[in-house]
């Protein structure tokens, strides 16, 4: 995250990174160069993950005809890189979650006085939003994605979070698996 992030390193690693993720997805099936609508890209990020996935999304933007959409979970991230680009940002926050307070903390690019980063016109122009994911720690056996038994009914953290991104506007008819 902090590479990332980095005005040193950070470019350079942040294009890698786009690199990377141009490079599996024309493994998978070739990227069209002209498609009658934009790909929609749907990058996804927990902790230091969520400022890759911004980190790159400038540079996806820039190299494939596509319309980007980035979710956190618990993500640690600045205020500066790939919102310009994203056409929306959501973060889930854990409840028990308190290291993904870090990034409003030690970026002022998240302050909310510095009005004119790009996390702040995000916010602004509802490009930018925050959903309680539930009981969820950062890390560990109560996790964004941990197997372990979250309530009564046998649900897992992991499918708290599944069933969180699948109420996200971002579908079309089909949901994300939680197996």
């Amino acid at each position: 995250m902090a590479v990332s992030a980095d005005n040193r390193y950070g470019p350079i690693y942040n294009q890698a990174i786009a690199l990377t993720i141009v490079e599996q997805m024309e493994k998978q099936q070739p990227i069209p160069t002209s498609p009658k609508e934009p790909i929609q890209l749907i990058l996804m990020g927990t902790s230091g993950g969520a400022q890759v996935a911004l980190g790159a999304a400038p540079y996806l933007d820039e190299w494939l005809p596509v319309e980007i959409t980035v979710v956190s979970f618990g993500g640690v991230f600045d205020g500066n890189e790939g919102f310009d680009v994203a056409k929306h940002v959501y973060h889930f926050r854990g409840e028990q979650d308190w290291i993904e307070n870090i990034g409003g903390i030690v970026f002022p690019s998240r302050w909310r006085w510095t009005i004119g980063s790009p996390y702040n016109r995000a916010r602004r122009e509802n490009r930018y939003t925050v959903y309680s994911s539930g009981p969820h720690q950062h890390q560990g056996d109560e996790s964004y994605f941990s197997q372990e038994v979250a309530q009564n009914d046998g649900t897992t953290y992991a499918e708290l979070t599944v069933q969180q991104v699948n109420r996200l506007p971002i579908w079309s008819s089909s949901k994300v698996s939680s197996q």
